[in-house]
């Protein structure tokens, strides 16, 4: 049964799990710190001798390469290896979320029992990120193919005008599949990946504009939020970028869980003093009966 994404449910639920919101947040910003370490400690004292004045127009860009070059092989490995264990932390939690959610014996919040069921899920949910990442990137590249080949002056403009629609139509697309397709694949007899994606698409084209609503809400602002801290140059710059991030964590996992569907309700166990259902049988065993 289909349901419909909901921005209020998505944010009473991320309210509830402020804790889960907390290790995001917490655990993001430890997987980014070596990075930001390696920039500040190379980039740091040379910034600091340069002329007040600036250079021209144009060499910034230039003078940053060269500052960072002696530290580019650390800095892809940091950046690497972060970014790793960055899509794996927050696999985990996708799927954490997703099974102590669809668990109708799951009531209360505990973060370690999200991991925990994150754990048990977690190649079934890497796998299904795995895929949504291969067609992202093709949806990335597949528009510019066209510009491999010769192309008339008078349809470059066209094409480029096309190319940029496209990547978005399709980024969009991928998105909220992956979005709707985490919470199919969140049924226990469902196994393949491919298929929970290729109904979460489904779904999405079923109720495209409810499915884009908390894309919009919360996505956008997620990535405001994370850029901004970069490009700040206001006092306490360390501080607004960790509650700037803060924020972002939360407008993160409030965006997943716009998509829950109602939780299940725990099967009720049958008492010998309950009233008899239109399928149950009041008549006493008889002696026929045992023959």
């Amino acid at each position: 049964m289909m349901t419909s994404p909901s921005v209020v449910n998505g944010f009473r639920l991320t309210a509830r799990l402020h804790l889960l919101v907390v290790g995001v947040w917490l655990i993001s910003v430890v997987l980014l710190i070596p990075a930001q370490v390696i920039v500040q400690a190379t980039a740091g004292p040379v910034r600091a001798n340069l002329p007040a004045e600036g250079f021209g127009a144009g060499d910034d860009p230039i003078v940053f390469f060269e500052i960072m070059r002696p530290v580019v092989v650390p800095l892809t490995v940091a950046i690497a290896f972060g970014s790793l264990l960055f899509v794996g932390w927050w696999i985990l939690w996708h799927a954490g979320t997703v099974r102590w959610w669809m668990d109708p014996e799951t009531d209360t919040v505990r973060f370690a029992q999200i991991l925990g069921l994150g754990l048990s899920a977690w190649w079934r949910y890497a796998r299904f990120a795995l895929f949504a990442i291969i067609l992202q990137l093709f949806s990335a590249v597949g528009p510019w193919l066209p510009f491999l080949a010769d192309i008339e002056q008078r349809f470059l403009m066209p094409l480029l005008i096309s190319g940029c629609g496209m990547t978005v139509l399709a980024t969009v697309l991928v998105w909220l599949a992956t979005l709707r397709g985490a919470w199919l694949l969140g049924d226990p007899i469902r196994r393949s990946a491919v298929a929970a994606w290729v109904r979460g698409l489904s779904s999405v084209l079923r109720q495209p504009l409810r499915s884009i609503l908390p894309l919009l809400v919360w996505a956008l602002p997620g990535l405001a939020l994370l850029v901004l801290p970069l490009i700040y140059d206001g006092p306490a710059p360390g501080v607004f970028l960790l509650v700037a991030w803060l924020v972002s964590a939360f407008c993160w996992v409030a965006l997943h869980l716009s998509y829950a569907p109602p939780k299940p309700k725990p099967a009720r166990s049958v008492s010998p003093l309950d009233p008899p259902g239109p399928f149950t049988t009041t008549r006493f065993p008889t002696l026929h009966d045992n023959r």
